[in-house]
């Protein structure tokens, strides 16, 4: 697929992730109205982890690393029968396998909480085994959903996966709004199940207007369920290694003082923020013209699809990242501070916020590289990095933050993620030889440049103009604050790239 055509599904995609992510945001504020950073938001994140990980864990491993390049295959060679027989397949085995897990999971969740959380008194132990339990069914259906994305994408449809985001984060938000203050943090656990059925049933339709819907058979095989276990075994290792990584950081957390869980877990997923609208985004976009490429033996184009996405990543993130952190503040305080969310919970999070805005490039950059080893049915590779990034991360963790308590964690997450992108990109550079690096490196000079100069007038600003002009304590000029910085920001990184980087952005939009 051409640059042009790339641009416009990544826009299609960028749209709709930019509602959902904005509903996700909405769900972290109601979060913070309703629980601030108290024990009921640690034992939710505790409690909520298990469920979300393993549903991203079918997203982000199963559905993008096989059933992507496998399903473009039968789509680019017409068998499309065959396509509506495994997926008819994959969600008999699915099924089952979710009826053991659930099962197996709820019996063993005392001991599970414990693991994850074994700094937590008795109340809080009790509220995250509550939430374990009821949001548990959540990771079925979010597992059909993702089959569901995985077979649109193939087939070049990018925008209805999107709409299932929205479904599921806007369920949670209006749940919790009406039934937190009386049923507490269980709440949220019932807002993931509906949310989760959501987002399937809005994809699976689509999926019945292209003739590929499930339809009842007795058979549990088809002969590429063996070549989807041999991938996928290696993929759900690797993914559920990186999932470590949070886990980690939980264990530590669990330990320090009451709040501090919680503040860590908001200024994780409002660094997500920007990952979620537009490094993933391209990532899915790219990764079907990637399989592409390599089932035609076409390098060149397999090349300038690759330059395409690391390119628009870096236009985007590297601004994200330097805004991110010198607003980091201002930010945290006009979106959370309110409700039981105060001053010292503004602080807490933005402090975090700070350091983890730091690794917004090489988590983007991975979302990436990873999908070169998908296409080429190289599944293990990811998995050693993985091992190696989470040992590094627990050696960092445990160092960190006995120096720096909750801020050390986020720094050896931000640390870790270097050191993931990093091999990764060695390793296809010498394996693979289709990243054009002298292309990517002006992109980065140009971008980093423009940022930095960026952020020196968002910096004058916030410290020297804006606490003459408004009153900080007050909501409204809280909001004018940061609109005010976030449009001069762009203004100043896109007048310094209409400047000198009209080149650039000419090969993104493929014009």
């Amino acid at each position: 697929m051409e640059a042009r055509g790339l641009f416009k599904n990544a826009g299609i995609i960028t749209f709709g992730a930019l509602i959902s992510r904005f509903l996700g945001l909405a769900r972290e504020i109601t979060y913070a109205n309703k629980f601030g950073t108290t024990g009921a938001r640690d034992a939710l994140r505790v409690g909520s982890y298990i469920p979300v990980t393993l549903s991203n864990l079918l997203v982000a491993g199963a559905v993008s690393a096989v059933f992507i390049p496998l399903f473009t295959r039968y789509v680019f060679q017409g068998k499309k029968e065959d396509l509506k027989e495994i997926f008819a397949v994959v969600v008999n085995q699915f099924t089952l396998l979710m009826i053991g897990l659930v099962i197996g999971l709820t019996l063993l969740s005392p001991v599970i909480i414990q693991i994850q959380a074994p700094g937590f008194e008795v109340e809080r132990y009790q509220m995250a085994l509550q939430v374990f339990r009821i949001a548990l069914p959540s990771v079925y259906f979010l597992g059909l959903a993702a089959l569901s994305a995985g077979t649109l994408n193939s087939l070049k449809v990018f925008g209805v996966p999107t709409m299932g985001g929205i479904v599921f984060n806007a369920a949670i938000v209006f749940i919790t709004i009406f039934f937190a203050d009386s049923m507490g943090v269980v709440s949220v656990a019932y807002a993931l199940v509906i949310g989760s059925i959501g987002q399937f049933l809005i994809q699976y339709i689509w999926i019945e207007r292209f003739g590929l819907g499930y339809r009842f058979t007795k058979k549990l095989t088809h002969p590429a369920m063996k070549e989807i276990y041999a991938l996928i075994l290696p993929v759900l290792i690797g993914s559920g290694v990186n999932y470590l990584a949070p886990f980690i950081e939980t264990f530590f957390s669990s330990f320090l003082s009451e709040g501090m869980p919680g503040a860590l877990d908001y200024a994780f997923k409002t660094s997500q923020f920007p990952i979620g609208i537009f490094a993933l985004a391209i990532s899915a976009v790219v990764f079907p013209s990637l399989s592409e490429n390599i089932i035609c033996n076409d390098k060149q184009a397999l090349e300038k699809n690759l330059a395409w996405a690391l390119k628009f990543i870096l236009l985007i993130i590297v601004p994200a990242t330097a805004g991110l952190m010198v607003l980091s503040a201002p930010i945290v305080r006009v979106m959370l501070q309110h409700g039981k969310f105060g001053v010292d919970s503004t602080m807490m999070t933005s402090k975090a916020l700070f350091w983890y805005s730091t690794a917004l490039i090489p988590w983007s950059v991975t979302a990436v590289l990873v999908k070169i080893f998908y296409s080429y049915h190289d599944t293990k590779t990811p998995v050693f990095v993985a091992l190696i990034t989470v040992l590094f991360l627990f050696c960092a963790d445990w160092i960190l933050v006995k120096c720096l308590s909750y801020q050390g964690l986020a720094i050896g997450s931000a640390i870790a993620a270097y050191v993931n992108a990093s091999i990764l990109w060695f390793i296809v550079k010498k394996k693979y030889n289709c990243i054009r690096w002298l292309c990517v490196a002006r992109t980065m000079v140009l971008t980093t440049t423009a940022s930095l100069v960026m952020t020196g007038v968002l910096y004058y600003l916030s410290a020297h103009i804006i606490p003459t002009f408004f009153s900080l304590e007050s909501k409204l000029h809280q909001t004018w604050e940061v609109l005010l910085l976030l449009v001069v920001g762009v203004f100043v990184y896109g007048s310094l790239l209409f400047l000198f980087g009209r080149r650039d952005i000419k090969e993104v939009i493929g014009k």
